[in-house]
């Protein structure tokens, strides 16, 4: 398995097929790289592509230390670095993208052409002048309360949390929502309460207009996790943005639409 170590010498394990432009799929949280299994053949057929597991998730190290957004965002750094990728496009699905933006802040975007921001909102609080929050209702107080029940019921929480991650209506199959809850529940309980605590505490609205590479907004339009048009609200701040909406997905088109979620990045991808 391949491995690059962090600078804090905790193990990165990531996956890389095919050549081409790199297209680095970062997942949410409490997922991992696996989860892009849908896609990864049809995009490595005219791309590299390059999955991550973030520290604490999947197969990369589970050491309780340095459990931040911006040393997650230093950890891609340092995968990118380690496999000397350049014109690359970082693909961020809900927490992947502040992962992005994380990494954003940090470095620029030097080594990059281009941004996919897959079904995510840039701050996680519901207040009344933004309405993109997770649920379209989260405040501090529902935060604390999922924080606690992370800790004092896990796996009630991802019984909750995982259906919610499928379009609104749906039924997504019984050994689907057993395969996503089980990877999910390998994160050790205190990394997803750090990983919560540290990305529900970032607001990126103020760097938005910065961005100065092409962003793709990749959402879902019946996602149960952010079931405003926050889509609207990126494309007036991010200077450079196209949009798919995919009819049929909730917060996980990569998942929910394959085919359709991969042609529209491979389309993407082609015009950088």
């Amino acid at each position: 398995m391949p491995f690059v170590p962090a600078s804090d010498g905790v193990l990165l394990h990531y996956e890389s097929t095919g050549s081409g432009r790199p297209i680095v799929l970062i997942h949410g949280w409490t997922m991992n790289g696996r989860f892009f299994h849908k896609n990864v053949k049809a995009l490595a057929a005219h791309h590299r592509v390059i999955t991550i597991d973030s520290r604490g998730h999947g197969r990369s190290g589970k050491e309780l230390v340095h459990l931040t957004m911006e040393q997650v965002g230093r950890d891609v750094d340092t995968v990118l670095a380690a496999l000397d990728l350049r014109d690359a496009v970082l693909a961020g699905w809900s927490m992947g993208m502040a992962t992005v933006y994380n990494y954003l802040a940090q470095f620029g975007t030097e080594r990059l052409a281009g941004v996919i921001d897959i079904d995510m909102t840039p701050y996680l609080f519901a207040d009344e002048g933004w309405p993109h929050g997770v649920f379209g209702t989260l405040d501090a107080r529902s935060s604390l309360d999922v924080q606690r029940q992370m800790i004092a019921d896990r796996t009630g929480l991802m019984s909750t949390l995982v259906p919610a991650m499928f379009a609104a209506g749906s039924a997504p199959e019984p050994e689907v929502l057993a395969w996503w809850a089980d990877e999910s529940t390998t994160v050790p309980d205190l990394t997803a309460l750090a990983l919560w605590v540290s990305f529900s505490s970032q607001d990126w609205r103020p760097m938005l207009p910065s961005i100065d590479v092409p962003v793709l907004l990749a959402h879902g339009r019946k996602s149960q996790i952010y079931p405003t048009p926050v889509w609207e609200s990126l494309a007036e701040l991010i200077p450079q943005t196209s949009l798919v909406l995919f009819d049929e997905s909730g917060h996980s088109p990569f998942w929910e639409e394959p085919e359709a979620f991969n042609t529209a990045v491979l389309e993407f991808l082609k015009e950088l």
